[in-house]
């Protein structure tokens, strides 16, 4: 993950001190994850985007009474406690669903005033896999995509009530007591009626889930049709995913789902170019590799050939993308120049995209101030989008398909409050 500062937004071109390969590639990424599932963002279970659209809410309760913290504060600062809640009534055993288990654990003091700090919880909060989705499911206002410009609508407040209705601390909803702890006036956070509110662990009660599918199925603001329609297809094909996994999912086949071929061919492309993306990843890890951490090594021959398996699969990567013919201009551009025969070229070309973890200088590949070298090379490299990965994955999808499928999936089980059951499940059999 990249090394994301708590009053930004999105990591696609922000410096960084950590591994960032974005390869120059982030608008296409976004692009193609939204053709598939517009307006997911990277949420893939409830209580992701309730707990974001908290931390608004009652951000503007606390400005209306006085205070100065900024949405993004407030909400990184109850996404900690919401974790730090759950972690206390779970023993502190891991969960795909929590974030920060070690910082947490040493952390005594919960006043919003630490709280509030960017050291206190995770660099990559779970906050921004509802950057998108808060607006494009009309849940707040946004005059900008900044998250501190965000604003609370009816609707959003409507789903707020029905998520939090029963969690009354001191007598108090809520929201309420919230914002008297980011005004500093109430300090008491350790409470289970706080836990019962915010712990990601508990699912939504029904009503909530109810209101939240239904946003789903709405043309959200900014959205066409096509947007809500691709998003309901989706939603019935990851449905018929869960009812019969053991159908098949390849690309050679239009699922009835998917009720619109233009959908499934963006789908399609989209998987092509995020396999050609993933290959390139794979040649600048091995080059990596076989790179001396104090020095470079020269671009000639001898390295070319020691990667030449990767750069070929590369090539056929590549070209399935421009065989499909979307017309996306920046992936078709990158893809263009990853079929070119000649591999000094070819390495050259992706080496000035990286940048960070690698540099080429005078004819030498030398070390950028991300590299790691040949002991961890390919371990942290992905790419860098607006997307938070998904610690878990649904069932088996066709090769490349955009991460927001498998996240749908398992939205999808938890609107139905069987992801408990699921992961709980998941974690057995690979206990086996």
């Amino acid at each position: 993950m990249v090394l994301t500062h708590w009053g930004l937004l999105g990591p696609e071109s922000l410096p960084s001190s950590r591994r960032t390969r974005t390869l120059g590639l982030g608008a296409a990424v976004r692009a193609f994850n939204n053709l598939a599932v517009p307006g997911l963002g990277g949420i893939w279970y409830a209580k992701q985007p309730i707990l974001a659209l908290l931390g608004v809410r009652v951000g503007e309760l606390a400005r209306a009474k006085g205070g100065t913290a900024a949405n993004i504060q407030v909400a990184n600062a109850i996404e900690a406690l919401a974790c730090r809640l759950a972690f206390q009534q779970n023993g502190w055993s891991q969960d795909a669903r929590l974030r920060g288990r070690q910082k947490l654990r040493e952390r005594t003091d919960f006043r919003f005033r630490s709280a509030r700090s960017p050291s206190f919880y995770v660099s990559q909060p779970m906050r921004t896999a509802s950057v998108q989705t808060l607006p494009a499911l009309g849940l707040v206002d946004a005059t900008t995509t900044r998250f501190n410009g965000f604003r609370c609508t009816e609707a959003g407040q409507a789903l707020l009530d029905a998520a939090l209705r029963g969690s009354t601390p001191y007598k108090r909803s809520l929201v309420d007591h919230l914002a008297l702890w980011v005004l500093g006036q109430d300090d008491r956070v350790n409470t289970d009626a706080l836990a019962q509110g915010l712990s990601p662990l508990r699912a939504l009660p029904a009503p909530a889930r109810e209101l939240l599918r239904d946003r789903l199925l709405r043309i959200g603001h900014g959205e066409t049709s096509d947007d809500r329609d691709r998003r309901r297809d989706a939603l019935d094909w990851v449905e018929s995913r869960r009812s019969d996994p053991s159908s098949p999912a390849s690309w050679e086949t239009r699922p009835d789902a998917i009720r619109v071929d233009e959908h499934w061919l963006d789908l399609r492309a989209g998987a092509r170019f995020f396999l050609a993306r993933e290959a390139a990843l794979t040649v600048l890890d091995a080059v990596e590799a076989r790179v001396p951490e104090q020095r470079g090594r020269p671009l000639d021959a001898s390295l070319l050939a020691e990667v030449a398996g990767h750069m070929e699969t590369l090539r056929t990567a590549a070209q399935a993308f421009l065989d499909n013919g979307h017309p996306n201009a920046m992936a078709r551009t990158f893809c263009q120049e990853c079929v070119t025969p000649e591999s000094g070229a070819l390495l050259t070309s992706l080496i000035a995209r990286d940048g960070r973890v690698l540099r080429l200088l005078g004819g030498l590949v030398c070390p950028g101030p991300a590299f790691v070298g040949v002991d961890e090379a390919g371990q942290d490299g992905a790419a860098e989008t607006d997307e938070v990965d998904t610690p878990v994955e649904g069932e088996a999808w066709p090769d490349g398909v955009s991460q927001r499928i498998p996240n749908l999936f398992l939205l999808n089980l938890d609107l139905d409050d069987a992801l408990g059951a699921w992961l709980d499940r998941e974690d057995g059999e690979a206990d086996q």
